[in-house]
Formats: structure tokens, sequence, C-alpha cells
């Protein structure tokens, strides 16, 4: 297991994640929560960074969860910081709002250029459904015999 920040977040994309979950003090590497390969797990099986650091924090979350809340031994308790599993949750869900803020609307066929462009790629997935589509060409629509 290896865990390293080197304070480049846009740059290197572990270290966004980290910065995002705030997990950036990997001296000595057990202080880290997650592993630079847990972490580049979740870019990898990731559609976009935020995605991939909600992930992370989730999974953060759900190992505090398992974790006892306090413990007392003769007479002295223990709090091991009640509600960081649901604070990773709400970490959790704040990012994954704001990996879909950065979600871009796209109305297409709405110029001449832009349908040109459409008919053009060769790629694109086919309409169901198009003008003329019933039109047949050397035929009569009139029908009279039966």
């Amino acid at each position: 297991m290896t865990a390293s920040y080197t304070n480049q977040p846009g740059v290197r994309d572990v270290d966004t994640v980290r910065l995002r979950i705030a997990d950036t003090d990997t001296i000595p590497e057990s202080d880290a929560a997650l592993s630079d390969e847990e972490i580049q797990y979740f870019i990898d099986n990731s559609s976009h960074i935020l995605y991939a650091a909600a992930d992370a924090a989730e999974t953060i979350g759900a190992k505090y969860a398992e974790l006892p809340v306090s413990k007392t031994v003769d007479g002295f308790t223990l709090n091991y910081g009640d509600g960081q599993s649901s604070s990773y949750a709400a970490l959790a869900k704040r990012l994954r709002t704001l990996a879909a803020k950065g979600a871009k609307w796209y109305a297409g066929g709405l110029s001449e250029a832009d349908k040109t462009a459409a008919k053009k790629d060769t790629d694109r997935v086919q309409p169901v459904f198009t003008l003329g589509m019933h039109d047949h060409t050397g035929t009569d629509s009139r029908l009279t015999d039966f």
C-alpha cells in the first residue's frame, strides 16, 4: 500500500481526490484513510473525478461505520468522533451534486449547420423517426383496389 500527496491537484488525479476528501495527511503512510491504489481504482471506474472522490468518501464513511462510537475502560470514556460516517456520506452527496452541475445540456438540430454536421457524422446513432419515412417513391397513395 502506498499513500502519497504531492500537492498537485488538477495535475495529478490522486491528489485531486485526496484534496476533495481531506485525506492529504500521508506522512506516515498509515495516516492516510485510503491508499493511492484504492483511489486510482475509483478514478478508473468513474466518469468524472468528482464521482471518484464521492466513491472514496463513501468508502471512508463505511470504514468509520464499522468502528465503535466510544469505549469505556475503568470509568474513562473515549469518544471516537461520533458522526464521522454520516459526515462522509454528506460529503459524497455534495461531491456528486458538484459533478452533476458540470453536466452540459445540448439540444441538437437548432441550426442548419448543426443538422448538416449531424447528417455527415457516420458514427451518429440514426434516429428512429425521420421526416418522410413513410414516403414511397413510385407508388400511388390512393388505394382503390382491395
